[in-house]
Formats: C-alpha cells, structure tokens, sequence
C-alpha cells in the first residue's frame, strides 16, 4: 500500500502544536490504492499557459464580448470561449463574482397561496423577514418587481400588499419602460419584493435595495439559489427553525405551522450560497420517489456575502480555457450559437501508435448557478481515432445538468450511453477527469465542443494530457484547519472511508457517512484517523 504520514502530536510535549491543538493527539494517516503495475508516460500535454492557436489547437468561435456589448445586455458578466487571460485582460474574471448588493432573502410563499390558511406564526415569519431585510424601518415605499398578482387569484400577493399597506408602507409596482436604478431613485424604494408572478433577474441582480424574493424560477438567475419547486400545491407541515438567534425568527417557536393546509407554494433549491444562512426548514417527501429530504424554507444572505457561483480555480498554471454564455452571438462570426454548431476546441494530431492502455486527463471545472437540463448547456469531450477527419469524432463523454433543479454539471453521458454519474460532478475547483482511449488509436486528435445560454453558465478546462501506462495514484492526504475547539478535517475525492481509532496500530473503526469536512473535537482526548479506500 502507498502511505502517507502527517502526525500532529500535543499534550505534556509539543510546544506550539500543544497551543494550537490543545489536548487532541492526532495522527492523520492517508492509506492509498494499489502501487501501479507499470509507469505512466506523457505522450502529450496542453496547459494553455501560452498562446497556442494555429499552432499547438484550433478554435471555432472564439472571442469576447464584455457585458455592454451584447445582444441582451447584462448587469454582471460577459460572454467568452477563450484563454483565461483574454478575459482578465478586459478587466473581468473567469467565475460568478457577485457579492449580494443588499440584503436578501428567499422565502417559500406563492402568489395565490390563500391567507385564510396562513397561521399565526406563519404570519409573524413573513413580517420578521421583511423586519429584517429593512432593518424595521417605518413608512416605507415597498415595490414588487413585476405589477403583483390581483384578484381572486393571486390572494397571496393581495395579502403582503394589503398587510404592508395596513402597517403604514406604500405599495407601488415596478414599470419595466423606466430603468430600475432611476424608478428605485425617483420613488425611493426601500423594498423589492419579487413575486411569483415573475419580474426581470437581469434588471433586479444589481440592485442596491433589499429583496424579498419567492420566484423560484429564476432566483438562480438572481443568484440567490438554484431553481426549486415552482407553482405545486404542498403542505410543507411543520417548520423547524434552524438559527434560533436571528432576527427574522425571534418571537417563533422552535417548531411551527406556516399553513393549516396545503396551498400554492414556490420554494428554494437546494444550491444555496456558501455565506447565506438557512433560518428555517421543512421536510420535504417527493412524489415520484417517496424520499424524504430536509429543504429550505427561509434563506437569508447579508450584504457583501458571496452569492451563487465563485471563481473558477484549482488550475495547473496561469493558463487555461473558459466558456460562457456561449449562444452569445456578437463573440464571433457565424453560427457558432446554435446547438448544431457548439464552440470547440480541436488539439493537433497526437502519434499514438502502439501505445498500451492509453488515456485522456484533464481538469474540469465548472459554475453550479443556473446550468439548464437538455441540449442547450453541455460539454462534450470528442476524440477521431485515427484522424480521419471530422466526421469521423466519436464521443468519449458529455457533461450536462442532470435535472431541472440540479444546477451543476455532472458526467451524462459516456460512449453514447447514459450514465448519470453524480460521482463525476465538477465544481468550481478544477478536478481530474479520466477516460480510456481506445486500444488501436493510432493518429489521436480530441475536440471539446461546449454550449451555455447565460453570463453564469460557465465551463473551464486545463492541464490535458495523453498518457500510456498505468495511472500512478497519488495516496490520499488529510489537510485540517481548526476553529475554536473543533479541527475540520478535509480530503479531495469520494471514493475513501474516513477511519478512527483510540490506540494504535489496531481497532480501526469506519466513521459512517463521514465526508470531506468532517468535525473532530480537539478536547476530547487522544484519536487517531485514517482513510482507506472503500
């Protein structure tokens, strides 16, 4: 087996590894795969540190396009398929940078949800949030970005504009023909609420003023979370307070009705922003299935948090390719914005002749904001064998959301069958991905065609090379960070059980479901951990 050692070691002798550590002894043990048969040689190796179109790849649809130049302008990204340092020369960057202007905060409600079924509490939820996106501020003017709901039919809009209004604020409606930062001025909004009913992300993201937002089919776009039930009628039973101590919840019990019965309800994905704070959840049982999962009920981010997406990272070196919003006609000529004709990447002609157990590698990294399921977002990984032409590319695999509420790219296909492999879901940290060549290739050329349909949807790849041989496994190693009294401990892959023990060498015990970021107690006496693969 491959070892790897990183003791930490405290108690009556340490000096500054006592300090930090106090009384945990821990010994950190990463135990690998199997050493490889043979050694692996590098046939080739593209790591876009420098330029090389023309030359060492070609290109079908490169350029940039910064976000005042397109055809449907944007308030916060551009549009690309090039080199990372073509984009950052333009004073823009490779990922979804996007700190929160104001504060926000999505809730589980619905246009036509009926008051009559609200509950007293689920009432004092509604009025908490709204407290604690303005700070409880009086006699304000509130607007709902898109004219709310009206009528017999949209009595939960009638209720929020009804309640405001009792309560002193004056309710008016967005007017799309004026721009928003001058309405927001002119009439001095102090509250967007975007409703069910729908409104625009693309003039809402940028907004400087607090945003109450239940329109759960675009808050992706709004990178507020990831697109999550839309317009279903649910009982979401009983709520569970999750931040006892925030604003928005005070006054609550641990454990409340929202409604007495099923209604209308939109609510948040899954994906939410690392900084943001879930304030309340609900079960959730899904009705195709029958699994029971815990889901989001209120999330609240403050101001300045990161929101959804993140730099793209974890590259090999200064240099490599990026994609996005990759319909974007004004990029470059042609029709490269059909789905018929991706943007692509295509590396020259590598001999590969005779090569035992060949291989393709490289990094893979990608947004997990507001991907859609089907043929417009994907990225596909081709090779021609034998170089015989164009027409002759087969598809080694293809990256693409899995569904409607699964945001990022996972492995969907592989040959031409479906996989669905969530083991191979990319991120925004770069990870290697590996694939099997076939035995009699011999003139091996590999494309990598992509499509996405917004400034968000963003594909990144580096570091590619072709190998032949066996992959040497690098073992596995545990890095830790500690805060307060609690050590995190934290490793790269899934394919590993985290083990403890008390005493060493023996009694190894498997940690069930223990996964990267796993807490230990850094007062609670001696252990030792481990992984080993499963």
């Amino acid at each position: 087996m491959n070892l790897s050692h990183n003791t930490l070691v405290s108690g009556e002798s340490g000096g500054a590894v006592r300090n930090t550590i106090k009384a945990l002894c821990l010994a950190i043990l990463a135990v690998g795969l199997d050493a490889s048969i043979s050694a692996q040689s590098l046939l080739y190796q593209e790591n876009f540190n420098t330029e090389g179109e023309g030359t060492r790849y070609t290109v079908e649809g490169r350029g940039f396009v910064p976000k005042n130049g397109q055809v449907t302008p944007v308030p916060a990204g551009s549009s690309y398929w090039s080199r990372n340092v073509d984009v950052t020369a333009n004073g823009e960057a490779v990922g979804v940078p996007f700190p929160a202007p104001a504060r926000r905060a999505v809730i589980s409600f619905n246009h036509r949800l009926d008051p009559t079924f609200l509950t007293a509490d689920g009432k004092k939820l509604l009025t908490g949030v709204i407290n604690w996106l303005t700070d409880g501020k009086k006699n304000m003017v509130i607007m709902f970005s898109n004219p709310r709901g009206v009528g017999e039919l949209d009595l939960g809009d009638s209720y929020l504009a009804d309640t405001l209004t009792a309560a002193s604020h004056t309710v008016i409606d967005d007017d799309a023909a004026e721009p928003l930062a001058a309405r927001v001025t002119a009439q001095k909004v102090d509250l967007i609420i975007n409703s069910s009913t729908g409104g625009d992300p693309i003039r809402l993201a940028n907004t400087t003023v607090p945003m109450l937002s239940f329109a759960h089919d675009i808050t992706g776009d709004l990178l507020l979370s990831t697109r999550g039930l839309i317009d279903i009628n649910l009982d979401p039973g009983e709520i569970k307070v999750e931040a006892i101590s925030h604003p928005s919840v005070a006054g609550l019990p641990a454990n409340f009705k929202f409604v007495s019965d099923a209604q209308p309800f939109d609510a948040p994905g899954l994906g939410l922003p690392p900084g943001s704070l879930v304030v309340a959840s609900y079960q959730y049982t899904d009705p195709e299935t029958g699994v029971a999962s815990t889901r989001p009920f209120v999330v609240v981010t403050d101001k300045g948090v990161q929101l959804l997406g993140g730099l793209i990272s974890g590259m090999e070196g200064t240099g490599f390719w990026a994609g996005a919003d990759l319909n974007e006609a004004n990029i470059s000529g042609g029709t490269f914005n059909t789905i018929t004709e991706p943007r692509s990447l295509t590396l020259k002609e590598v001999d590969v002749a005779g090569k035992p157990k060949l291989k393709l590698t490289l990094a893979l990294a990608a947004t997990e904001v507001d991907f859609d399921a089907g043929a417009d977002d994907f990225f596909s990984i081709k090779i021609d064998p034998d170089g015989a032409g164009p027409s002759e590319f087969i598809e080694l695999a293809r990256y693409g959301s899995p569904t409607g509420s699964e945001k990022f790219y996972i492995e969907m296909l592989k040959g031409g069958v479906e996989t669905k492999d969530y083991s191979k879901k990319v991120g925004i940290v770069a990870k290697d991905i590996t694939y099997d060549i076939p035995s009699d290739a011999t003139k091996l050329v590999v494309r990598f065609e992509s499509n996405s349909t917004f400034w968000n949807e963003i594909v990144a790849f580096d570091n590619i090379r072709i190998t032949s041989g066996d992959i040497v496994a690098k073992p596995p190693t545990i890095a830790f960070a500690k805060t307060g009294d609690d050590l995190t401990l934290t490793w790269e892959g899934s394919t590993y059980n985290l083990e403890t023990t008390g005493t060493l060498p023996s009694g190894w015990t498997v940690i069930p479901n223990a996964a990267s970021g796993h807490k230990a107690k850094a007062n609670s006496g001696s252990a030792y951990f481990r992984l080993k693969s499963k």
